[in-house]
């Protein structure tokens, strides 16, 4: 019987297809319903309209991950528009993302996908800022018309370089490694739409330069995989556009192949609505003529986008092109606070629900810890498979490269870190978010810290820094009781004129000659 009534919805569903084309022709062509309303109507049919079982009274988690093709010159905008745009953002976000808080304490993470033809250093590094004060994260956005593989490799291996020099995309650990995500201009993934893309291999080339996942979707073009609503993994075939359009659904229990390539859409489907023809598409975008109202907001949690066997994990992944103004209020103003607090409210009660605001690398990382068979509270899965982004924890006036970086495990620990800059000078700047070294800034080419073994390590001792000169006054902070010292507690040459307290911090200022390097200890409190 349910087979029998499966048959009639899907067959309606395609003589509804062909009626609305010949009524509406123009929105036919953009909704591209041959691709996606039957397999849509199939996965409704078996979740009975409603959010999938869940084992006992399991609380269900919801991660809710806002991605942005986020292009501040969009629609032709001149320099200074586009840099009111910014501006916008970078003023208005902070203060609506602080009031809002998940189940963890986090506040919206906002996803800045941001393609390199609008690359400012202004951009960039207001970016990275957004990081470090743990509002989101910064990705890729890539437009590349009539391209090929090797050009595409080469456009790549450029912006993920100039990107890392302000701690994006660098993740940390020993060594750092580089990973980003990923959103394709104008819907065109792996050459599904060839005016704007052009390569079919891109999903092999993707993966191989550190690519972790694709965000594209979903599309109301012809690009829209016919899987739709389903967290799977994409096996590129070279030689033929669209690979993506099948692929393996994620399920616990099975790790990936090396081969294959992590698709997360966001929800799509049909909502209803008061005139003809009745109904209205749910893509996920969301836009100042189509807010996150509480409607959408509880429509795209009932989409239940999960991995097959772990049905409390549902991911809610929407989109914007965020910086023109029509959508200012959507995305900064009331409309945005309405669905943030409808989330907050309906999806955080703790009993029922749990909310997680994710950004885009967390979301992937949860999704592969369902794959490793993990579950419980999704929160806590995080950083499970790539770890954060230096700009997380390293604020920089100046571009910089690491090739080790591990945090302070806590506020009286020192980091490991191997760094230098790429343009040395005197005003460089270095700031670290937590742990007992806290900054340093002048005249610095390179930095190393190490911390001291805890069998070598003299009393009070947390280890030493290392600073190599560019001919200058250099000032380093740390917190206010501990100390710097010369290798093996000597006097380490400082100015004790011009040290001393500042906002609570011990600072330390000297001279470093060009080329000088100095090894200085960092000690805890004591005598």
């Amino acid at each position: 019987m349910r087979g029998l009534v499966t048959a009639v919805l899907v067959l309606a569903a395609r003589l509804g297809t062909v009626l609305h084309a010949l009524l509406l022709p123009a929105r036919q062509r953009l909704y591209r319903f041959d691709l996606w309303l039957v397999p849509w109507l199939k996965r409704r049919r078996a979740l009975a309209g409603g959010l999938p079982p869940v084992p006992g009274e399991a609380c269900r988690d919801v991660l809710f991950c806002f991605v942005d093709h986020f292009e501040p010159g969009t629609q032709g905008a001149h320099l200074e528009r586009s840099r009111e745009r910014f501006r916008a953002w970078t003023e208005l976000y902070p203060s609506l993302a602080r009031g809002f808080v998940d189940s963890d304490g986090r506040h919206p993470q906002h996803g800045f996908f941001f393609p390199p033809h609008y690359f400012r250093e202004e951009y960039i590094t207001g970016l990275a800022e957004m990081d470090w004060q743990g509002l989101g994260e910064t990705e890729l956005h890539l437009h590349h018309e009539n391209d090929n593989s090797e050009n595409l490799r080469a456009t790549l291996a450029e912006t993920l370089a100039r990107y890392a020099g302000y701690g994006i995309f660098e993740c940390q650990g020993d060594p750092v490694t580089r990973r980003y995500g990923f959103i394709h201009g104008n819907w065109a993934l792996d050459n599904s739409r060839p005016k704007y893309c052009g390569v079919n291999d891109e999903l092999t080339i993707l993966r191989e330069t550190g690519c972790y996942a694709d965000f594209t979707f979903p599309s109301l073009h012809a690009s829209q995989p016919q899987l739709v609503n389903e967290l799977y993994r994409a096996v590129d075939d070279p030689n033929a556009p669209k690979s993506y359009d099948s692929g393996r659904l994620l399920e616990p229990g099975r790790a990936p192949a090396e081969d294959e390539f992590l698709m997360i859409p966001g929800p799509l489907g049909l909502r209803p609505r008061r005139r003809f023809p009745f109904f209205a598409v749910e893509d996920a975008d969301v836009t100042g003529g189509g807010p996150g109202t509480p409607e959408r907001v509880r429509n795209w949690v009932r989409e239940a986008i999960h991995v097959r066997g772990r049905p409390e994990w549902l991911f809610v992944k929407v989109h914007t092109h965020g910086a023109p103004e029509s959508h200012r209020d959507a995305l900064l103003g009331e409309g945005a606070a309405l669905m943030y607090r409808t989330l907050c409210e309906e999806f955080g009660d703790g009993k029922r629900f749990r909310l997680h605001f994710v950004n885009a690398r967390e979301m992937a990382n949860i999704a592969r810890a369902a794959e490793d068979g993990h579950g419980g509270d999704a929160g806590a899965w995080r950083d499970h498979w790539i770890p954060p982004y230096l700009t997380r924890s390293i604020r920089s006036r100046r571009p910089y490269r690491a090739s080790v970086f591990l945090p302070a495990a806590g506020e009286r620990e020192l980091p490991v870190l191997d760094l230098r800059f790429l343009e040395p000078g005197g005003d460089a700047s270095l700031e670290l978010r937590r742990g007992a070294l806290r900054s340093i800034r002048g005249a610095v080419a390179a930095i190393k810290v190490l911390k001291s073994n805890d069998l070598e390590r003299a009393e009070g001792e947390l280890g030493s820094v290392e600073l190599t000169g560019t001919g200058g006054e250099v000032e380093l902070f740390l917190l206010a009781d501990h100390r710097l010292l010369g290798t093996g507690g000597a006097p380490a040459r400082l100015d004790p004129e011009r040290s001393g307290e500042e906002d609570g911090l011990a600072r330390y200022r000297f001279h470093l000659s060009a080329g000088e390097t100095r090894c200085l200890e960092i000690h805890g409190s004591g005598p």
